[in-house]
């Protein structure tokens, strides 16, 4: 099955063309189909969404362990704001949103990487707790609600509920869509989605289908939509885990309102995430 896979859909060589759909089936004969997807994300000049169900598989790891690239000067157009594209000087205005199911466990990694060591690779290995780091990685894992301290005050507790899984699903928790979108916002923007992961098992071994949709901006605006609805709601309950975990005392459900121009700052520093993301969303 997967030498007819690969003879019907051939892994690609660059780009697809603009307003075009192509479709791959898995399994393949080998993993380069992952490799593709590497390049593209490689390749992005204002912005990377997607889910990892499973991890992130190396060819994608490596190219996230990477803080951005100087964008081409033939990039195409934000359509969102062209004016403030064309202002911004920096090329350090990448950002790539990451969406795991679930936090990574360092226990994990040290033993992958440790596997990875005894086959020679260990010099090569990359995940989370070295792509987490870098400025243009905006990541959120899936997540529920921790329960509040004892001896915290809350002054508004009908505003936060306890929360918990159904018990539904034993296999994964909280994310298995699977879909990435480059430049997802420009005149040209590139949607992968299907059934199959990012990864070695769903490319090589399993019976899995992709789509990749290039140019379609009706289509791209209707993803992009999903994913940041998925991605803000887990990230602000990341957030708000974090912080109770650091021994918050807010007596709010979120977090302390601030009643002074200082939250604006970091939106305006070139040096700061959220300055990418005011850029890109503007």
């Amino acid at each position: 099955m997967d030498e007819i896979n690969e003879q019907l859909q051939p892994d690609p060589a660059g780009a697809q063309p603009h307003d075009s759909t192509t479709v791959f089936f898995s399994p393949r004969k080998t993993s380069d189909l992952l490799d593709w997807y590497a390049d593209r994300v490689g390749g992005a000049a204002d912005s990377v969404h997607f889910t990892a169900a499973f991890g992130v598989s190396q060819p994608l790891a490596h190219v996230l362990n990477q803080d951005g690239k100087p964008s081409p000067t033939n990039e195409v157009g934000v359509r969102r704001s062209p004016r403030i594209a064309r202002r911004i000087k920096t090329d350090d205005k990448l950002l790539r949103y990451i969406l795991l199911d679930s936090q990574p466990s360092e226990h994990s990694s040290e033993k992958s990487r440790a596997s990875a060591e005894k086959k020679g690779r260990g010099n090569d290995y990359c995940d989370y707790f070295d792509f987490k780091k870098l400025n243009s990685n905006r990541i959120a894992y899936g997540a529920v609600l921790s329960g509040r301290k004892e001896g915290v005050e809350d002054v508004a507790p009908s505003s936060e509920h306890s929360e918990a899984l159904t018990g539904l699903s034993t296999f994964v928790d909280f994310v298995h869509t699977k879909f990435m979108m480059i430049d997802v916002l420009t005149d040209n923007p590139t949607i992968i989605t299907g059934s199959a992961n990012f990864s070695i098992a769903s490319t090589e071994q399993n019976d899995e289908n992709m789509l990749v949709i290039q140019g379609d901006t009706a289509v791209a605006d209707v993803y992009f939509t999903e994913f940041m609805r998925l991605f803000d709601h887990f990230y602000s309950r990341d957030k708000r885990n974090e912080s109770l975990a650091k021994g918050s005392k807010s007596p709010r459900a979120w977090i302390d309102v601030v009643e002074d121009d200082s939250w604006m700052k970091p939106c305006f520093d070139p040096s700061h995430q959220l300055f990418r993301e005011r850029v890109l969303l503007s």
